[in-house]
């Protein structure tokens, strides 16, 4: 392993002194490599650094999955009813999918809020990437990977597993009673007329956890898409406006399909909002402190 990299070493070191002698011409060869050299070290730690950070997200993943996969043994599900019943009296005595219903029920509005929920997958993914490499800004990255984790162990797995919930979509399944068999029938008919993949996912899950595989944890209470979409828009702010406008209103589509498409209570996202708030403030606290901390270590280094 040595020898290959002091071959590999070699070879970079007379590539960038032929690279110099045709394109750079400098005048200090040697005080051009050196800090040549330097440059790419630099950014080759940084690519490591974003590597670890992004492999290290995966493994919050998960174990946010597993975890998710034994609230029920923690806390059985028992919490729907009362729910269901703050749901209706925040909402005026209605249930909330009934309120969006006559803006939200039709079938290519349906599909199009299905879609951008199942676009969520990939826009974590996305945004946890650009935390992780993008060093322009180091603290910026630090909030939003701070902030995500700390929204996904809060409100993922310590409130769900306090308020095991199942949703609408398992209201009937798991013996709470009927009151939502009118919207998913309604759904039902719409996906007749334009695909609503949030059906087969629902039942792919159903199945998946009686099964007892460890990725298909059940839990509404409270909502991590629209928590989680509440934190990349925050992060997009911190962008640009127009950025952040375009991710909060996709937090608010993520909101209202969670309800449409019967995953969530309107109430779920209320307080995954407010988890996803909480947890970017304490984020931006702590990597506030770790950077004065860091600072101050390094002056008093200098000072020795």
């Amino acid at each position: 392993m040595v020898k290959y990299s002091f071959i590999f070493a070699t070879l970079f070191i007379v590539c960038r002194f032929i690279y110099a002698a045709i394109r750079v011409r400098p005048d200090k060869p040697i005080q051009w490599i050196i800090q040549d050299t330097r440059s790419y070290l630099r950014r080759y730690v940084k690519l490591l650094d974003g590597t670890i950070c992004f492999l290290s997200v995966g493994f919050l993943f998960t174990n946010f999955s597993c975890l998710k996969s034994l609230i029920s043994t923690f806390q059985p599900f028992s919490w729907d009813p009362f729910l269901t019943q703050l749901d209706r009296t925040v909402h005026g005595g209605h249930h909330a999918w009934e309120i969006l219903w006559p803006l939200f029920g039709h079938p290519q509005i349906t599909t199009i809020l299905n879609t951008a929920y199942h676009a969520w997958f990939v826009l974590i993914y996305v945004t946890l990437f650009v935390a992780c490499y993008d060093k322009r800004d180091p603290r910026r990255g630090m909030v939003y990977l701070v902030a995500f984790a700390l929204t996904f162990i809060i409100g993922g797995n310590v409130v769900a597993t306090l308020l095991s919930s199942v949703g609408p979509v398992y209201y009937q399944h798991f013996g709470f009673g009927d009151t939502f068999v009118a919207q998913m029938q309604r759904l039902s008919d719409l996906d007749q007329i334009s695909p609503v993949w949030a059906l087969e996912l629902q039942e792919r899950l159903l199945i998946a956890f009686h099964d007892g595989e460890y990725i298909a944890g059940i839990s509404a209470m409270p909502s991590m898409h629209v928590a989680s979409s509440v934190i990349m828009a925050l992060f997009a702010f911190t962008y640009s406006r127009w950025l952040g406008w375009a991710f909060t209103l996709y937090a608010v589509m993520i909101q209202i399909g969670s309800v449409h498409l019967a995953w969530h209570y309107a109430i779920d996202g209320y307080l995954g909002t407010a988890v996803a708030l909480f947890c970017w403030w304490f984020a931006k606290v702590l990597t506030r402190r770790f950077y004065s901390a860091s600072n101050a270590a390094e002056s008093a280094s200098r000072a020795t």
